[in-house]
């Protein structure tokens, strides 16, 4: 291999890093979805596209409380919370930019998930600077206080903004007097993804999008009562379609 063999490969290594580092800086929106192929192998029910972009948010955000535990605990020193928190922030930044027409409701997560990692930063900043001083225990206690009252403030925040008490889902299977649904996650409602049995209605049909209303219940989240409106028009009948009912174009039965 000669000296310009050489510089070539070099310079399209340089090329091809700088790419990279301009993708993942500034991120541009992608048609097509992110493969998933390591969740695809831990998750071995039928998920959509959305849910394990939730997924991949959730892992992320509990990573990075994690990481900064561990900073503050043993690397007392706030650059390195910084520069951690830097770069979470542009993975975060680059899920919402790159998949956002992949969420079934871009806003409320991306709401919901710079908020909390904004509050979680100050935590744990606010920490660190408590360690650095040495304040007394009292302070810490004062401070943790402070910090749960900050959490449940935004939490009634946001259900304030966003929250709703139903949600949408798709007609899995039908039997004599009751029906299977398959619903996403949904921040909004506070509902898991899973398959629900509820009270079957009228003009209920496999594939088909229905309105349900869901009831808060405590350490789990809202759970799918009751069947309050059925879109007439056919779905594909599997939970990996899009439950978000195009209501300018579709018919729908009120119950």
């Amino acid at each position: 291999m000669n000296v310009e063999d050489v510089f070539y490969r070099i310079g399209g290594f340089v090329e091809s890093a700088w790419k990279k580092i301009k993708d993942f800086i500034n991120p541009k929106s992608q048609d097509s979805p992110p493969t998933f192929e390591f969740l695809r192998k831990i998750v071995k029910r039928k998920v959509t596209v959305h849910e394990l972009l939730v997924l991949k948010l959730q892992l992320a955000f509990i990573s990075y409380l994690l990481l900064s535990l561990l900073l503050v605990v043993f690397l007392p020193n706030e650059l390195y919370l910084v520069a951690l928190t830097a770069v979470y922030f542009i993975y975060l930044r680059t899920i919402f930019r790159k998949y956002r027409e992949f969420f079934i409701e871009y806003r409320p997560y991306q709401m919901f998930y710079y908020s909390i990692s904004v509050i979680g930063f100050l935590a744990f900043f606010g920490y660190s600077l408590l360690k650095r001083f040495s304040l007394g225990i009292h302070y810490s206690l004062g401070y943790l206080v402070f910090v749960s009252v900050v959490v449940i403030m935004f939490r009634f925040y946001f259900k304030s903004k966003y929250g709703r008490n139903w949600t949408y889902g798709v007609i899995e299977e039908i039997k004599e007097n009751v029906v299977k649904i398959s619903v996403h996650d949904d921040i909004r409602a506070n509902v898991r993804p899973g398959e629900y049995w509820v009270d079957k209605v009228p003009d209920v049909k496999i594939g088909r999008v229905v309105k349900v209303l869901v009831e808060e219940r405590a350490f789990r989240g809202a759970v799918p009562t009751k069947i309050i409106e059925v879109y007439l028009s056919d779905q594909p009948s599997s939970s990996k379609a899009s439950t978000e009912a195009k209501k300018e174009n579709e018919t729908n039965s009120s119950l």
